[in-house]
């Protein structure tokens, strides 16, 4: 989930929230094909308050005030 939240952070040239990002470039920054994870991961975020996503399946995410938070001091 770390990899997920940091891939979102990074992606959004690290602003604070709300700034959004497509769910194609994070699939990408993770290196991964694996499309129903991705969304998955997505799911469980946005239910923690960690990402705030424009449907279901997500098109675009952008990290909360908490999901920055949990990314620690170095955000």
């Amino acid at each position: 989930m770390s990899a997920l939240l940091n891939a979102v952070h990074e992606l959004t040239g690290k602003r604070p929230p709300p700034t959004w990002t497509h769910v194609d470039k994070l699939q990408r920054k993770l290196a991964t094909a694996n499309t129903d994870a991705v969304e998955a991961a997505i799911r469980l975020a946005v239910g923690k308050g960690w990402l705030r996503s424009d449907g279901d399946p997500a098109t675009s995410v952008t990290l909360t005030v908490d999901g920055l938070k949990l990314l620690g001091p170095r955000s």
